[in-house]
C-alpha cells in the first residue's frame, strides 16, 4: 500500500534529522585549514509555513545560516570565498504528470538591493573538486519526478573573503529571487538566520 506523503509530514522528518547536527556544520579555521569541499553538511531546518508557488509545484527556502569558506587552490582569483548554505524544498508531489528542472540560473540574489560582483547561487547540491584538482564540480541543475519532493544543498558564492566577510551580509537586506518562466518569486530575509518571507514580484 502506498500513501503521497504531504509537504508537512515530509518536512518534519527531514527536518528532525537536520537539528541533530546543525551545530557541526560550520567549518572554521585560519590560513589553509578548510576542508577542499564542504562536504555533506547538516542543512538548517525549513520551516514550510511560507513558500513559494510556481502553478504546478512549489519552491521553498531555509534561512541562509550555512557557512563555509573555500580553499585559495580552488578559486580561479587566488583567494579564498565565503560561501552560505541553506535547504531548496522542491515539492512536485500534487503534479502526475511532468517533472520540473531547476537551473543555478533560475536564481538572483541581491545584498541591499544591489547584484554584487561574484554574488551568485553556484550550486544546487553539494559538490565534488574537478578531475584535475583545480576547481569546484558545481551542481547546476536539479529535477524533481513527477509526484515527488525533494530537498537539496542550495549554496551561494558571496565573494572572496577580503572584500565578502559574512558580516557584511548580516546587515542591510538579501535576496533570493526565484524565477521560472516568466514567473518569479522573492525570498526576503530580514537576517539571514531566519527563515525569509515570500512575495511575488
Amino acid at each position: 500500500m502506498s500513501e503521497l506523503i504531504t509537504r508537512r509530514t515530509f518536512l518534519k522528518a527531514t527536518g528532525a534529522a537536520a537539528l541533530v547536527a546543525a551545530a557541526g556544520s560550520m567549518l572554521v579555521g585560519c590560513g589553509e585549514d578548510y576542508g577542499a569541499t564542504p562536504g555533506n553538511p547538516t542543512l538548517p531546518t525549513i520551516d514550510n509555513s511560507t513558500y513559494a508557488n510556481f502553478g504546478s509545484f512549489t519552491v521553498d527556502l531555509g534561512p541562509l545560516s550555512g557557512q563555509w569558506t573555500s580553499r585559495t587552490t580552488y578559486e580561479s582569483d587566488g583567494w579564498r570565498h565565503n560561501y552560505l548554505y541553506t535547504g531548496l524544498f522542491i515539492d512536485n508531489s500534487y503534479n502526475t504528470t511532468s517533472s520540473v528542472t531547476i537551473y543555478t540560473s533560475n536564481f538572483t540574489c541581491k545584498h541591499n538591493g544591489t547584484t554584487e560582483s561574484g554574488l551568485k547561487v553556484c550550486s544546487l547540491g553539494n559538490f565534488d573538486l574537478n578531475d584535475a584538482k583545480t576547481g569546484f564540480n558545481f551542481i547546476k541543475s536539479v529535477t524533481v519526478p513527477a509526484g515527488q519532493s525533494k530537498i537539496f544543498p542550495l549554496y551561494i558564492d558571496l565573494g572572496p573573503v577580503n572584500t565578502a566577510s559574512f558580516n557584511r551580509f548580516y546587515t542591510g537586506s538579501f535576496t533570493i529571487t526565484v524565477k521560472v518562466g516568466s514567473t518569479s518569486r522573492v525570498f526576503d530575509y530580514s537576517g539571514l538566520i531566519n527563515d525569509p518571507s515570500v512575495s511575488n514580484h
